[in-house]
């Protein structure tokens, strides 16, 4: 993904940080932000393209420290 790119579920990628993911050990950590709500969380940089929010959806995995 591009910053300023938008995934299927209107998720928008804001910043792709150097740090190291929590959940993945070969991830970084990349800030998105929810088209819907506003939300802005972190997330592993390989799922950002199925990405959900967290605070929309129950389902979505655990949001990444920003």
């Amino acid at each position: 993904m591009n910053i300023g790119e938008k995934n299927k579920n209107d998720q928008v990628l804001l910043l792709k940080t150097d740090t190291k993911s929590t959940n993945h050990p070969f991830a970084k950590i990349w800030v998105v932000q929810c088209d819907k709500c506003g939300n802005k969380y972190g997330c592993n940089s390989c799922d950002a393209h199925i990405r959900k929010c967290p605070s929309c959806d129950k389902s979505a995995a655990t949001a990444e420290p920003i």
